[in-house]
This record gives C-alpha cells, sequence and structure tokens, in this order.
C-alpha cells in the first residue's frame, strides 16, 4: 500500500512514550539521507547529523532532554519508556539566520520516514544544548540545534478538533492532541 503524504501527516503524531526495541540503523540513515535530500533555505546546507543508538551514549543524552511540558511537570522520559536512538541535527556556526527553516524541514521529514516505518518520533528544542555539544564531543564550529527522539511507540494520541484551547492533555492513558479546525485557521485572499 502507497502511504498518501496528507494521510501519514493527520495520522503522525508526535510520541514521547517508546516500548523497547532495536532499530534497524539503515532506517535511521535514511531518515539522515530524507533530511539531507530537503528544501534548504539558499541551498546553504548547514545541517550534520549525529545517530546516537548506543546505550551508554543514549544514558547520558536521554536525561538532557525535556518531552511534553503541557502533559506534566515532570518533562523527562521514564525508565522503560525511552526512545531507542536520537537524531542530534548540529548546524555549521557560520549558518546564516534561515537555518532554522532547514532544522524544520529536516526534522519533519525524518519524522515522516520513522512514521513510514511504523516508529515514533518527537521533535525535542527543549534541550541542554553545551552538555550535549560536550557529550557528543561536537568542535566549536557547530552548534546543537535539535533532537529527534525515534523509537516503537508506546502510546497511541488522538486528534481533537477545536476551536478554542489546543493544549494538549492525557486522560488516563490517551494523550489528547486538540487541532484548530481548518475554518478557523484558513483564509482566502486576505485576512
Amino acid at each position: 500500500m502507497i502511504m498518501k503524504i496528507h494521510d501519514a501527516i493527520a495520522k503522525k503524531r508526535t510520541i514521547r512514550v517508546f516500548k523497547e526495541g532495536k532499530i534497524d540503523y539503515n532506517i535511521m540513515e535514511k531518515c539522515v539521507d530524507s533530511a539531507r535530500l530537503s528544501s534548504s533555505a539558499r541551498n546553504s546546507q548547514p545541517l550534520e547529523y549525529i545517530v546516537v543508538d548506543d546505550k551508554k551514549v543514549l544514558e547520558r543524552i536521554v536525561p538532557l532532554l525535556n518531552f511534553g511540558g503541557f502533559i506534566t511537570e515532570d518533562k523527562k522520559a521514564k525508565e522503560g519508556n525511552w526512545p531507542s536512538a536520537l537524531i542530534v541535527i548540529i548546524v555549521s556556526k557560520d549558518a546564516g539566520e534561515y537555518y532554522k527553516y532547514d532544522a524544520g524541514i529536516a526534522a519533519q521529514n525524518i519524522s515522516l520516514v520513522l512514521y513510514e516505518n511504523d516508529m515514533g518520533s518527537s521533535i525535542v528544542g527543549s534541550i541542554d544544548k553545551e552538555r550535549i555539544k560536550e557529550e557528543l564531543n561536537i568542535t566549536d564550529d557547530y552548534f546543537v540545534d535539535l533532537v529527534i527522539a525515534l523509537g516503537y511507540p508506546g502510546e497511541e494520541p488522538v486528534i481533537e478538533e477545536t476551536d478554542s484551547k489546543t493544549d494538549y492533555y492525557k486522560k488516563g492513558n490517551v494523550l489528547h492532541v486538540p487541532k484548530k479546525t481548518l475554518k478557523t485557521v484558513l483564509h482566502r485572499n486576505g485576512f
């Protein structure tokens, strides 16, 4: 079955609770390749990627990530629900101001490739960038921008349409993700 892009976007949700399971390195390589092939502002291509799949390195990096601030005050991944791997997006220090667009596009493409392969992901920006840089021995001509946590989904978030409050919340073990309705955000030929 061929996955339609809009269908994948509509069904893919951020996953913050993972099940244990080793990820085939070829899939992670394909993720980075999809990021590498992404659009780049001015075709500057300032991004590079570090795949972290060694358990000992994960034990040092995962505690430096914050997950789901609206859901819980404790933003750390719970032991036993950690991601199986990470993809760290690093940026050349001489990158122009448009690198943020590149990073967002690359992170979304990585997430879609993971979804296509029955895996979940969380694009994490609330991270200890300096400590991650130290832990991964990143040279001073690069900085850490985002981390994509990946693994097999340990939760199944559901979308709800709303015209008001958009904070996600947990009810029991189900994560509810309110999304503004199309009529609320779509304007034609002017605001």
